[in-house]
């Protein structure tokens, strides 16, 4: 198990519309508040708040319920400046929704 963290504040997320619950297209966001799921395992989506970086709608908040499969993806989530993989700990949940379960 990594030491990282799956998601932390300040994280840019780079996600498709398959990645986020009722999501209507792609969106990049940095996280400024993460609301439920990432501490408690057997949940397998994250109710993130963020800014939009990019876009008509950049700077606007947006409040949505990521799925934490999609944040294991290489190039999904970005810290620092650089990408962040992070494996699934042990007893962690997997949704049925990833493909790649």
């Amino acid at each position: 198990m990594s030491a990282e963290s799956l998601l932390t504040v300040g994280d840019v997320l780079h996600l498709k519309a398959a990645d986020w619950a009722f999501g209507n297209s792609a969106v990049t966001i940095r996280v400024s508040h993460l609301r439920h799921g990432h501490d408690i395992p057997h949940v397998t989506m994250i109710a993130v708040m963020g800014t939009f970086v990019s876009g008509p709608r950049a700077g606007q908040m947006m409040m949505l319920s990521v799925f934490k499969h999609a944040l294991r993806r290489p190039g999904v989530v970005e810290r620092d400046g650089r990408p962040v993989v992070v494996a699934a700990p042990p007893g962690d949940a997997v949704d049925d929704h990833d493909p790649g379960a």
